[in-house]
């Protein structure tokens, strides 16, 4: 009977994982990787001089201890500090590194003093990292959100600042000091690199690694083409602002919308697991041969894998890039 409710426990945790991934993370909170905008301002970011670039690297690695440098030499740990800073986390690499490994230590000491076997403890220690990985998920979820909806605001204190004759870094102080954080600080950050004698393009350029939102790619696209070939930046961040409001309206719509596929979802995936827990308690041998047969066994993972499949496809049908 432990070893059933063991299987039963690691197919609920699996379907909560895999249905909170796919159906909770909010549409305005996503990064942005494909779009054109993503690729053009790409283009430019290549286009910066050897000197340029080694600059914004070498601002980057002095914010870091000398372990981070070392651990960010390693592309793991520099897309895990990288996942760190985009979800506003003010955590050194190292010591979330070692934190980590000292609880995965720590479950696995536990589950080994309890008798569970060394391969089965340390695959169930390996969990912590799934773990981590999924709250760090969901502060950029929520980070990335929070920004996106603050950007419009920002773009009309902007747009008030180069009406009234202010220059453009005087924008960006006036956005840190009236915004607060996420928006409120990048400006703010923002604002002191110019002051240090950044170029425009250098620190925008690092704001957009900070904050890869679509947002944030308009705004950096309209930025950059007007320093490179002129024309009005009031009129196109006007228009920017217009367009993202419009922007985060349709996509709260279609999130109200979707809705209640979601809750389909969620009850179509978590039925299977409520019945079983169920029928265990009233009659504990008709599901016996679930897991005491090697047919049982196989039923549940096709099961389990029918249901994922199932997952893909409503999130296929109810989700949209806006």
């Amino acid at each position: 009977m432990q070893e059933q409710y063991l299987y039963f426990l690691g197919f609920l945790f699996i379907a909560v994982v895999f249905i909170s991934q796919a159906f909770l993370l909010p549409t305005a909170g996503k990064k942005a990787k494909h779009s054109v905008i993503s690729k053009r301002l790409k283009e430019s970011q290549d286009s910066l001089d050897p000197q340029n670039r080694s600059l914004l690297n070498e601002q980057y690695l002095k914010s870091l201890s000398p372990l981070d440098r070392k651990l960010v030499s390693i592309s793991s740990f520099s897309v895990m500090k990288k996942n760190l800073e985009l979800a506003g986390l003010n955590w050194s690499l190292s010591q979330t590194v070692m934190t980590t490994l000292l609880v995965e230590v720590c479950v696995l000491l536990l589950l080994m003093f309890f008798g569970v076997s060394f391969v089965i403890a340390f695959a169930v220690s390996l969990l912590v990292w799934l773990f981590l990985y999924v709250f760090i998920q969901k502060k950029i979820a929520a980070r990335l959100a929070k920004f996106e909806e603050q950007f419009p605001e920002a773009l009309d204190i902007m747009k008030r600042m180069l009406l009234a004759g202010n220059p453009i870094t005087q924008a960006f102080n006036e956005v840190g000091n009236e915004l607060e954080a996420p928006i409120g600080s990048e400006f703010k950050n923002t604002f002191n690199l110019l002051n240090y004698g950044y170029d425009i393009r250098l620190a925008i350029m690092q704001m957009v690694e900070r904050n890869p939102t679509v947002s944030m790619f308009a705004f950096s696209s309209a930025v950059l083409l007007q320093k490179e070939t002129g024309g009005n930046l009031t009129e196109n961040l006007d228009k920017v602002s217009q367009v993202l409001r419009a922007r985060f309206k349709l996509s709260r719509k279609i999130k109200t919308l979707s809705a209640e596929s979601k809750m389909s979802a969620w009850i179509l995936m978590l039925v299977p697991f409520v019945m079983f827990g169920v029928l265990s308690l009233i009659s504990p041998d008709f599901v016996e041969p679930l897991f005491n047969d090697p047919r049982g066994i196989k039923m549940a993972l096709l099961g389990l894998v029918g249901m994922i499949l199932g997952a893909l496809w409503i999130k296929k049908i109810i989700n949209f890039e806006v």
